[in-house]
């Protein structure tokens, strides 16, 4: 009986072992059931359920590419999505789409609603780019009926002002192309070609002339200097013998040098007198001047 009873205390002990691994393997595999759970909760739309939302209808002009189930973004961060598609309005001017909004996000009035989109091919959006003025003007309520607008930021921005500018630009190019024309048809025509050559060769003309004027004005430019500089030359010299007569002018005033006793000394001027008339009566070495005689009442001595 000993020997039948060990291997059934073997097998109640491997039994142990498996149901423990089991069990091991059991709460692994449920833990991370759950963390997908809590995943798919949080970042899927089954936890938007648990959230609270107020409704507000958005008129749009032209809707398209809007889906149910677009999101809302404010500044980038998603506060709602779009609950039902695009409802053409009664007046058959535009659509409307219904839009939650979660509780605790507050967007003032005048805020404006636009359409946006992820890329050039990506998912469409409604963008809200809140008001300057702030809550000065309240918030808006569940049960608004707001006006959206078609352009937003984003690519689907940046392609609309592609386009203008390609408008602007096919615009600018028929004005210059008719520009152009004009020149073509007007100042470009024979008449108006050979008139340009003309005043061109005319031009051409005077600008030899004006060019040899330059170099006669040039070569009168150094004759003048040459002039100049002889002409200051001689007022240099003139000025030396105004120097030397004032000289002597101050010397007769003074009475010194030969003028200045000549002028003040009457005893050597009757002799200097005296000296000539002799010479000029009795001559020097036999010559004598014979048409000259001597003014009379002079008295000279031999």
């Amino acid at each position: 009986m000993a020997g039948r009873e060990k291997p059934f205390i073997e097998e109640t002990s491997m039994s142990s072992e498996d149901k423990g691994t089991q069990i091991k393997v059991g709460l692994f595999i449920l833990i991370g059931l759950l963390t997908v759970g809590m995943m798919v909760i949080y970042f899927g739309r089954l936890g938007e359920g648990f959230s609270s939302y107020y409704n507000v209808k958005v008129e749009f002009t032209n809707a398209s590419g809007l889906l149910r189930g677009s999101e809302i973004l404010l500044a980038g961060a998603k506060v709602g999505r779009i609950t039902n598609e695009p409802v053409i309005l009664p007046d058959m001017r535009g659509v409307y789409v219904d839009v939650r909004i979660l509780d605790q996000v507050k967007i003032p009035v005048g805020s404006k609603f636009s359409i946006g989109s992820s890329g050039l091919l990506g998912d469409k959006y409604i963008e809200i780019s809140l008001d300057g003025a702030g809550a000065e003007k309240g918030f808006i309520k569940a049960g608004d009926v707001l006006k959206g607008s078609e352009s937003g930021g984003g690519i689907a921005g940046m392609a609309e002002g592609a386009g203008a500018l390609i408008g602007d630009l096919r615009t600018t190019v028929g004005n210059i192309n008719a520009v152009v024309k004009k020149l073509d048809s007007t100042i470009l025509s024979k008449d108006e070609l050979a008139s340009i050559s003309a005043t061109m060769k005319n031009l051409e003309t005077a600008t030899g002339r004006i060019a040899d004027a330059s170099k006669q004005f040039d070569t009168t430019m150094a004759s003048g200097k040459a002039t100049m500089d002889s002409a200051k030359k001689a007022a240099d010299e003139l000025q030396q013998t105004l120097s030397a007569i004032h000289k002597l002018v101050d010397q007769a005033k003074s009475g010194s040098g030969v003028l200045g006793t000549l002028i003040s000394n009457r005893e050597m001027a009757n002799n200097l007198r005296a000296l000539v008339l002799n010479l000029r009566k009795h001559g020097i070495l036999w010559y004598k001047d014979t048409n000259a005689p001597a003014p009379a009442g002079d008295k000279v001595e031999p």
